[in-house]
């Protein structure tokens, strides 16, 4: 079940400050200092919203739904991923100061040119892909950058302007461990699966290659956590390859979904969820659904000696 936070109209009030307070510091152009002054604002962040966030983080929960955060300035969507609009708005500032409570924000040198915010607009020429910017096709079940070491640990996405049609689906690794036998829970712990990368990531310079073996279930200081694409994964042995199709099954069956409004921000833990979209129909007329996404760490010691231009972006080649 989605953590649920709804933002007060006194807590509206609190937050435009905070964001207003980094309204002229580029993310893009300062990094470091527009990080620097999302993570203090940050500790001003009403009491009650710390609480829940601080909860959701230390006992890994899966999903934090965050609504009626303020959308001051609602850009039209753009017809592709490169105008980098959504870095400038005020839900944008807001999701960054979100996100360094958590952890750290990171960017991928192939994915999204390398910047903190990604802007997730249909875009005509991909609408039947697998990737974030595809619309007409479901986009299928996931780990975020399942091939990589250097995955995210959270997945950020903000939204500036929704679609009723497209709903994010999401399914918890609890659910898939309570509809597998315990022959095939133990199977998932052996490293019986390569994956492939993603073609967005493949589009932008890093090579096209099938890494692993993983397993899909990882302990990691006691705390199980998850591995798995669908559409990139495939299984060394029959009954690898079978537990592909069984878990995309359950996700069938029991996932959950949320379908993201403007002014709703909703926070993935990438280690214990998989997740999905619905197909829609975007027209192409600036009205489209428009979501920011952003990445974060728990912590930077994950990439580093992995890092391009600045110490937040991850090299392609360590993807």
């Amino acid at each position: 079940m989605c953590v649920e936070i709804i933002i007060t109209e006194k807590e509206q009030i609190v937050l435009q400050n905070l964001a207003n307070s980094l309204k002229n510091i580029s993310p893009t152009k300062h990094i470091d200092l527009f990080l620097s002054l999302a993570k203090n604002a940050s500790r001003g962040l009403p009491k009650r919203i710390q609480t829940i966030l601080f909860e959701f983080n230390e006992k890994n929960k899966g999903s934090l739904l965050i609504k009626n955060l303020p959308v001051t300035d609602c850009p039209s969507t753009p017809e592709n991923n490169k105008y980098h609009v959504g870095e400038t708005t005020t839900l944008g500032i807001l999701q960054a100061i979100f996100n360094q409570f958590l952890g750290e924000m990171v960017s991928y040198e192939a994915e999204g040119d390398g910047h903190l915010f990604q802007d997730m607009v249909p875009n005509r020429l991909l609408q039947t892909t697998q990737t974030s910017l595809g619309s007409k096709i479901e986009l299928e079940l996931h780990t975020e950058q399942a091939f990589s070491e250097v995955r995210p640990d959270y997945l950020s996405l903000a939204c500036l302007n929704g679609d009723e049609n497209a709903k994010t689906f999401i399914l918890h690794l609890q659910d898939i461990i309570d509809h597998l036998s315990t022959e095939d829970v133990e199977l998932l712990k052996k490293e019986r699966w390569k994956i492939g990368v993603d073609m967005s990531f493949v589009m932008n310079g890093c090579k096209n290659d099938l890494r692993g073996p993983f397993s899909i279930l990882n302990n990691n200081n006691g705390n199980w956590e998850l591995i798995f694409d669908q559409d990139l994964m495939v299984g060394e042995t029959t009954n690898a390859s079978e537990l592909i199709e069984k878990i995309t099954n359950i996700y069938y069956d029991y996932r959950e979904y949320v379908i993201l409004k403007k002014g709703d921000l909703l926070i993935l833990n990438n280690h214990k969820l998989v997740h999905g979209r619905s197909s829609f129909e975007p027209k192409f007329d600036g009205n489209d659904r428009f979501i920011i996404r952003s990445f974060i760490l728990k912590n930077l010691k994950k990439i580093y000696g992995k890092t391009g231009n600045h110490n937040r972006m991850v090299a392609k080649e360590y993807s």
